[in-house]
């Protein structure tokens, strides 16, 4: 990694820890109020690993909820619906068929949108249909030109009275970090902060690296992501100055700590 650089690009999509805990069942549920507590919730890529995880996690934390799988392939659907059990149902979705989506989201309080990959997306079609049909909108999108072409539909949502929640992220202050880089803005001036409070000194370079452990089926979305990931130029910044570098370079070996050790770590 050249001196002095602070990396805004967005982090690939590859593990849902959070998710994860929320399987198990062991998790506090979430008390909602009563007006939204038996909310119809349609999860787009609900027969993914991310869309699974959740609908799974919002099956566990929030048990009244009446969870709708969305997704192409009713097998899958099917056996996801047996895990969620009788508060869920599977629904056929086709994202890119508008008739598709409207019909889906007609019925529904709130959409999550997981079925990625959001990159080289061209349109915001999930959310062009949450706005026709007045549904809550939320989705987990990690790509820069997706966020910014969904911010470019603020004032129909607003038009619509309709919540719109874009990059809701699955690594929470990390691929959320899109839109202006703000989340990892946000890390990066609490770590200058503390720089100066400790050593007195202004800091020069700010390196941000990080591992996801335990990443293992990970499903051809994810791996869909990263791969198209590495065909795009890295957004970084050079004392204040936007550059782009290759994707699946500088690489650094770096000491994670207890249980993860020593990992090597390339800009992506």
């Amino acid at each position: 990694m050249a001196p002095s650089l602070l990396h805004f690009k967005t982090a690939a999509a590859v593990a849902v820890a959070s998710a994860k805990a929320a399987e198990n069942d062991n998790v506090s549920r979430v008390q909602l109020p009563d007006k939204t507590r038996n909310s119809r919730v349609l999860v787009l890529g609900g027969t993914g690993r991310v869309g699974g995880s959740t609908a799974t996690a919002l099956s566990k934390l929030c048990p009244d909820l009446r969870i709708v799988v969305g997704g192409r392939n009713r097998e899958k659907g099917a056996a996801m619906v047996a895990t969620l059990g009788k508060n869920s149902e599977f629904a056929e979705v086709n994202i890119n068929n508008k008739d598709s989506l409207e019909a889906a989201l007609s019925d529904v309080d709130l959409v999550v949108h997981a079925a990625g990959p959001f990159q080289q997306s061209q349109k915001c079609t999930v959310l062009e249909a949450a706005i026709e049909t007045q549904t809550a909108y939320l989705d987990v999108c990690d790509d820069t030109n997706y966020a910014f072409c969904a911010k470019s539909f603020k004032d129909r949502a607003v038009d619509a009275n309709i919540p719109a929640i874009t990059t809701g992220g699955i690594y929470p202050g990390v691929s959320n970090e899109n839109i202006d880089g703000f989340d990892m803005t946000v890390m990066a001036a609490e770590l200058v902060h503390a720089a100066r409070s400790e050593s007195k000194t202004e800091p020069e370079r700010l390196r941000f690296s990080y591992y996801t452990a335990g990443s293992g089926g990970a499903g051809p979305t994810i791996l869909a992501t990263s791969f198209l990931l590495l065909g795009e130029e890295v957004v970084a910044y050079n004392k204040g100055q936007k550059i782009k570098l290759k994707p699946f370079t500088g690489m650094l070996n770096v000491d994670f700590g207890k249980g993860i050790g020593k990992r090597d770590v390339y800009l992506l």
